[in-house]
């Protein structure tokens, strides 16, 4: 999941449709947006919104967004065999609700009232019981939010070492064993027993938790764990009992029935992607030292080595690695060799989606 950024920029370059003579493409940041003939020259200052920027009514009836009178949700098209991604407006929309100043690089989606498309998770919920949040494992933290790298294409410059691995359409997982807490101010006085219970009566000092990106679920309820969810059941496939002590696993539940991208299995499986400890995020060699010692199945690699321009298009598109059969690949993720933080994203990991498959119809995360 990455934020929604509706920023004020500049074309960096113009060029026309080849199959269509009354179209042009502009290039805003990393990203090509398929706009009329001659609308935009090289400089202009426009506002760009992203894939899954959801409109207000305002702005689809000003500029006569046909396509948008919908739900307003922007998204990846492909017209006369070329992929446009996002939307481009002229910079004076920001004016229809702002008499302020603003400038390149201004993210002006509270000024106009945009919002994000939240991909929901009911498609893949099952019969798992949610954990009440009052009694939610504190050191239970979320994944990294991954940004789109055509928003921050000067983050990775040419010999930073990276790896780059597949990325995996299904649903995210978290678990591992992680310390019992015990909070007297939360109220939920059965849950308050529960964790007394283990920690002084069984002597357990941790607890193991999992569950989706943002829900964690009980596993106490062994009905529950070996019944129907799919991420108990995924992960009873492995020795989870020997994995080590406060590490948090990252990684998808893929496979049949997750998503319509089913790699060709004919049942659930996993990937893991990162671990994470109290002290960060692990390097990835010590990630794949992990996963191997647990026979945790990791990313596909598609990549180790020096960063340079075009690296990213030749492992963005085609075929995923993993799929028995031909399957689209969703795209991949980049990150630094070894751990680092960069002063605007943070943590030095991207994302990089293959426009043929956000172009593709019946995206079941879009139902």
């Amino acid at each position: 999941m990455s934020s929604l950024i509706v920023e004020v920029c500049e074309i960096k370059n113009v060029f026309h449709h080849p199959n269509a003579d009354r179209l042009d493409i502009a290039e805003v940041k990393g990203w090509h947006c398929i706009v009329g003939r001659n609308q935009y020259v090289v400089g202009d200052w426009v506002v760009f919104f992203p894939p899954d920027s959801v409109l207000p009514e305002y702005l689809v009836e000003k500029y006569d967004l046909e396509f948008l009178k919908k739900g307003g949700r922007v998204g990846t098209l492909k017209l006369r065999g070329y992929i446009s991604q996002g939307l481009v407006l002229p910079v004076d929309c920001v004016g229809i609700k702002y008499n302020g100043y603003f400038t390149l690089g201004d993210d002006v989606k509270n000024v106009l009232g945009v919002t994000k498309y939240e991909v929901p998770e009911r498609h893949v919920q099952t019969q798992g019981k949610s954990t009440s949040r009052k009694v939610q494992n504190p050191y239970f933290t979320k994944y990294t939010d991954i940004e789109n790298i055509q928003n921050f294409d000067t983050v990775f410059q040419d010999g930073d070492m990276v790896v780059i691995t597949e990325k995996i359409h299904g649903s995210n997982i978290r678990f591992g064993w992680l310390p019992i807490e015990i909070n007297f101010k939360n109220g939920d006085w059965l849950g308050i027993i529960r964790s007394l219970w283990k920690k002084y009566v069984l002597g357990q000092t941790h607890e193991f938790v999992y569950g989706s990106h943002n829900v964690q679920l009980q596993w106490d309820n062994q009905d529950t764990f070996y019944g129907k969810n799919i991420y108990a059941k995924v992960i009873q496939d492995y020795d989870v009992a020997c994995l080590p002590l406060d590490v948090i696993f990252d990684g998808e539940v893929y496979g049949k029935g997750v998503q319509e991208l089913e790699y060709g299995r004919d049942d659930l499986d996993l990937i893991i992607f990162d671990i994470k400890s109290t002290t960060g995020y692990a390097d990835y060699h010590t990630l794949v030292s992990v996963c191997q010692e647990h026979r945790l199945p990791i990313a596909p690699e598609l990549y180790i080595g020096d960063y340079y321009e075009g690296l990213l298009r030749e492992h963005t598109e085609g075929n995923s690695t993993i799929s028995i059969g031909n399957q689209i690949r969703e795209g991949c993720v980049i990150k630094s060799l070894h751990e680092e933080n960069h002063p605007r994203i943070g943590r030095k990991i991207l994302k990089s989606i293959n426009p043929e498959y956000l172009a593709r119809k019946n995206r079941t995360e879009y139902h």
